[in-house]
């Protein structure tokens, strides 16, 4: 069997489902959700006190948001040139872009919300609901020049 044929067509006529097959490909890649998870959560980590650093080395906030920013964007599009499918690098971009927006536009920093003097439970959703839409439209990005860059390379 070569690569492309399922064991049901093993006699080379073309796979009915073959459509499917490249959608399911592009939308959930060749490597699994699992390493997109692990890079979303340490992203998110990274990314929240990635403020602290930079503004004990005199950086502001839009300058770290903005160097977070580029480096999830090119984090995401390696993922998918590399094999990940559209989905996963969603996922791999939401948790950078949380805890990015969750400092740079979100309630005072590590405070919980709900507690007593406490920011409201919007001021915390606001941001990761904003961090969800940029992760889909650089998870959108990502997969359609990182596939581009794929056929690319394996054309060489």
């Amino acid at each position: 069997m070569t690569g492309g044929e399922t064991e049901g067509d093993a006699g080379g006529s073309a796979a009915p489902d073959s459509g499917v097959a490249a959608l399911r490909r592009i939308l959930l890649g060749e490597t699994g959700f699992e390493r997109a998870a692990v890079w979303s959560a340490v992203g998110l980590a990274l990314s929240y006190v990635a403020f602290d650093a930079t503004a004990a080395l005199g950086v502001g906030a839009a300058g770290t948001a903005g160097a977070l920013a580029a480096v999830t964007a090119l984090g995401a599009l390696a993922f998918v040139a590399t094999g990940g499918g559209a989905l996963p690098a969603v996922l791999l971009a939401y948790g950078p872009f949380a805890g990015t927006l969750l400092r740079a536009v979100g309630p005072e920093p590590y405070v919980l919300p709900l507690a007593a003097g406490g920011p409201s439970l919007s001021a915390v959703t606001a941001p990761l609901a904003l961090a969800v839409a940029v992760a889909v439209a650089v998870g959108a990005a990502s997969a359609v020049v990182g596939s581009l860059l794929r056929r690319v390379a394996a054309s060489r």
